[in-house]
C-alpha cells in the first residue's frame, strides 16, 4: 500500500515538473519574439510584429512590420501610389480634384492636425514631416509610433522611396518610378519636333494680389524640366546646376524681371480666382508683359494649381499627361 502511494506521488511530481518546464519554455519564447500585444476592434488580444526604424529626425522607433491603420499629415498621395489607403490624412491633402475616386473613406484629421481626431482613428502608425510642431508631435507619439519623413530634403522620388521604406513597399516604389520614367520617355517622343533645339520654357506662378514666382525643377517644374527635359532659361539653368538634389523650388520676383527671365515659351500657373483677379491681371495689363516675345508669338500656356502645384507622385503623373496634351497643340 505504501509502495503504491509512493508510486502515485512520484508520478504526480513528474507531471508537475513537466508542466513547469513547458510553461517556462512558452514564457521564454514570448519574451524573445520581437512582437507586441495589442487589442483589435473586437477587444481580442492579438500579436503584432514590430521592427526598428530610424526616421529623418534620427529617432529610432519601433514600428509595425505590416501597419494596418496609418495616419499621415502629408503623404496621402505617395501612400496611394504605393497601394496603401491611409485611415486619415490632413485636410489640405483631401482637397485636390485629381484624387477624386481614390480617397473615399479617408478621414479628415484637420490642418493643423486635430489630435483628438487622430486618437479616434486608433492608428497603429503615423507618418508626418519635419514641419510638425514639437508640441503636436509629442501628442501624436502618445497615440502611435510616429515617423518623420522629410518633405523639404530631396525630390518627389526620394519622398516616395522614404515613405515606402516605412511601409515596407520598396518594390512598389521602384516600379512606380520606372513606370513614370517610361511615360516620360513616351511623352518626349510624342513631342519630338514640337520644340526647336535651343527653345526655352519659363514657368511663372501668379499668386494672390501681388506675388509672382519663377520656378525651378521641383513642384510644377518637375514635369517640364525633368520628365520632358525641356530647356529652362539661363537664370534657372544656373540655379539647377548648383542644385543636384532639386531642393530649389522658386524665387519671388518683381515684374521688372519678366524681360530677363522669360523664355521662348511661358507657362503661367494661376493659383486661384483671387490670383486671376489680382496678380495675373496686373501682369497682363503691363507693357512689360505685352512686349515679351512669347506673348507676341502666342506661346503662353495657362495652367491651374490642381494638379500642377502639388508636389507628389500622382499629381506629377497627371501633370505629365496634361503637359504632353498641352504642348501637342498651339496655345490659344
Amino acid at each position: 500500500m505504501q509502495q503504491s502511494n509512493r508510486l502515485k506521488w512520484g508520478i504526480t511530481l513528474c507531471l508537475l515538473l513537466l508542466l513547469m518546464v513547458v510553461l517556462g519554455a512558452c514564457g521564454n519564447a514570448a519574451s524573445t519574439n520581437e512582437k507586441t500585444g495589442t487589442n483589435d476592434p473586437s477587444g481580442l488580444s492579438k500579436t503584432v510584429a514590430m521592427r526598428e526604424y530610424t526616421d529623418a529626425s534620427g529617432n529610432k522607433i519601433s514600428i509595425p512590420v505590416n501597419p494596418q491603420r496609418v495616419v499621415t499629415t502629408q503623404y496621402l498621395d505617395a501612400m496611394l501610389a504605393l497601394g496603401v489607403k491611409p485611415a486619415g490624412a490632413a485636410s489640405h491633402l483631401l482637397e485636390g480634384d485629381y484624387l477624386k475616386g481614390k480617397i473615399d473613406g479617408v478621414a479628415d484629421i484637420g490642418n493643423p492636425t486635430n489630435v483628438e481626431k487622430v486618437l479616434e482613428l486608433q492608428p497603429d502608425l503615423i507618418i508626418t514631416t519635419e514641419y510638425t510642431t514639437p508640441e503636436v508631435k509629442e501628442q501624436l507619439e502618445k497615440i502611435a509610433p510616429t515617423v518623420v519623413v522629410s518633405f523639404g530634403e530631396g525630390d518627389v522620388f526620394k519622398q516616395l522611396r522614404n515613405v515606402a521604406a516605412v511601409l515596407g513597399k520598396d518594390k512598389e516604389a521602384e516600379q512606380w518610378i520606372a513606370n513614370l520614367d517610361k511615360k516620360a520617355a513616351e511623352g518626349r517622343k510624342k513631342l519630338a519636333g514640337k520644340f526647336k533645339k535651343d527653345e526655352t520654357v519659363t514657368i511663372y506662378m501668379a499668386y494672390d494680389k501681388n506675388v509672382l514666382r519663377v520656378y525651378g525643377a521641383r513642384n510644377v517644374g518637375h514635369v517640364i524640366y525633368r520628365s520632358l527635359e525641356l530647356n529652362p532659361p539661363e537664370y534657372i539653368r544656373q540655379k539647377l546646376a548648383k542644385d543636384p538634389k532639386f531642393n530649389y523650388v522658386y524665387d519671388v520676383i518683381s515684374m521688372e524681371k519678366l524681360p530677363e527671365l522669360s523664355g521662348d515659351r511661358i507657362i503661367m500657373l494661376v493659383y486661384d480666382e483671387a490670383s486671376k483677379d489680382g496678380m495675373l491681371r496686373e501682369i497682363e495689363q503691363s507693357a512689360l508683359w505685352r512686349n515679351l516675345p512669347a506673348v507676341k508669338n502666342h506661346k503662353v500656356y495657362f495652367i491651374k494649381a490642381d494638379p500642377w502645384f502639388t508636389y507628389s507622385p500622382l499629381a506629377v503623373d497627371q501633370s505629365l499627361d496634361e503637359a504632353v496634351k498641352m504642348f501637342s497643340v498651339d496655345p490659344k
